[in-house]
């Protein structure tokens, strides 16, 4: 391990930093860079899914070069340092990328490392599976949200109407988990690690995850595209090899982290300043993998025709050139 450890590398962003990226962001050309550049800034969430990047900041496998990792509050207030430069890839919500793209911006997507962190928690443990929420008040996000349209999604292939056969509010966990214990919901879904968090601290129940949900709706593949890897176009193209050599370390990272979640939790849990056990169970709910950029491309495709119908806004079809590929 580097003299820095990840703990060391890990910051969040000052608020007037913060409040300079965001502001009036626009993409300035970018001068011609070295194929191999010395020095990798990666934004990612503090969550349990960064782990395998934190990992990577530690051991620097690619030769060469120093993989520096810093966590973000906002995701757009992270995608103004990624538009402006200020960083070189950005870890986040994949549909949160693809809103993006589709909004204009010039960004890709390298590849997927999560597809599946999500839970629906409750006191009711028999409610075990989606057709089990009829009649029921359950919470979530916020309109639009992955947890929103996917959960529509599987209401609907489970039978149910969203709109009629339950009911749905939307609020911050931290408003919704309250509620929740105040009787006045039924479930609530929750990403990792708030969903362990709300098992182990409140005494709740975890009634069923999304991806096990998601994998009954579709023949058994519990894996849907949930936390993604992005980069500005111009750069991913001027920095092909160096992106190829990032995504086999991002891989292999990821494949120990999934082998081994309580070691791992064990390792990481100062960083993130979660207990180890928490994260570990954390961990062993959350899908980590990182496919080739062919299948990559497929199954994001693939997902996305799935659930486009309960999107906001207007329904526009993925390009090509939106998928990285060296």
């Amino acid at each position: 391990m580097h003299a820095r450890s990840a703990a060391h590398r890990l910051a969040v962003f000052p608020l007037a930093a913060i409040l300079l990226a965001a502001a009036s962001v626009t993409v300035s050309a970018r001068s011609a860079k070295p194929e191999q550049p010395a020095r990798l800034r990666i934004l990612v969430p503090q969550s349990a899914s960064s782990i395998p990047f934190l990992m990577l900041a530690d051991e620097d496998p690619v030769k060469g070069i120093d993989i520096q990792v810093e966590t973000f509050l906002v995701h757009a207030q992270a995608l103004a340092l990624l538009l402006r430069g200020d960083a070189d890839l950005l870890y986040t919500g994949t549909s949160q990328g693809w809103e993006n793209r589709l909004g204009g911006s010039p960004i890709v997507i390298v590849g997927t490392g999560v597809w599946g962190v999500s839970s629906l928690v409750g006191r009711d443990a028999s409610i075990a599976r989606v057709a089990d929420l009829k009649g029921r008040r359950i919470a979530l996000p916020f309109p639009g949200s992955p947890l929103d349209f996917q959960m529509r999604y599987l209401l609907e292939r489970a039978g149910l109407d969203p709109d009629r056969d339950l009911e749905i509010s939307y609020g911050a966990f931290t408003q919704s988990l309250p509620r929740l214990l105040a009787g006045q919901l039924d479930a609530v879904a929750m990403p990792e690690p708030q969903a362990t968090t709300a098992v182990r601290e409140k005494g709740l129940a975890r009634l069923f995850r999304f991806a096990d949900a998601w994998a009954a709706a579709n023949g058994g593949e519990p894996r849907s595209p949930q936390v993604s890897l992005f980069a500005v176009a111009e750069w991913a193209d001027s920095h092909a090899r160096t992106l190829a050599s990032l995504v086999t370390a991002w891989r292999q990272a990821s494949t120990k982290t999934a082998a081994k979640p309580a070691d791992t939790a064990a390792r990481y849990a100062g960083s993130l300043s979660v207990d180890a056990a928490l994260l570990g169970e954390a961990l062993g709910n959350t899908i980590l993998w990182v496919p080739g950029f062919s299948d990559h491309k497929a199954r994001v495709l693939a997902y996305y025709r799935e659930v486009v119908k309960y999107l906001p806004g207007e329904r526009k079809p993925l390009d090509d050139a939106f998928f990285f590929a060296p």
